[in-house]
């Protein structure tokens, strides 16, 4: 989730942290491009909770009904949804925060993506 908020949010520093942890977490360099991207290929459930998450960020909370009936449908309940809703708010916050600072990117600077339309 954190990688596709902070790609939508254009937070370099979020990303490139949220790399590296990912990294460290068993995901390929692929998988990560793919989160960033808003998708994930090879696990329904991850696809649908980015999905989900994207969808949070880029429409500011409005749903398209397929991504929820997705989510639901691959086992998250509504209770899953709220701890999403926060979550992204969170992430949000963070993306705000070092873009007005401008701290330093102390991790290795993540690979440029087109910024993400809705």
């Amino acid at each position: 989730m954190n990688l596709i908020v902070s790609q939508v949010n254009g937070c370099n520093y979020c990303l490139s942290a949220h790399t590296v942890f990912g990294k460290i977490n068993g995901f390929t360099d692929e998988q990560i491009l793919e989160l960033r991207q808003g998708y994930f290929s090879t696990n329904e459930k991850f696809d649908a909770l980015v999905k989900v998450a994207k969808a949070i960020t880029i429409n500011k909370g409005k749903f398209d009904d397929t991504i929820l009936e997705d989510f639901f449908n691959v086992g998250y309940s509504k209770e899953t949804l709220v701890d999403v809703i926060l979550a992204v708010g969170d992430k949000v916050v963070m993306n705000y925060l070092h873009k007005l600072t401008q701290i330093d990117i102390d991790f290795p600077v993540a690979q440029e993506l087109e910024l993400i339309k809705s």
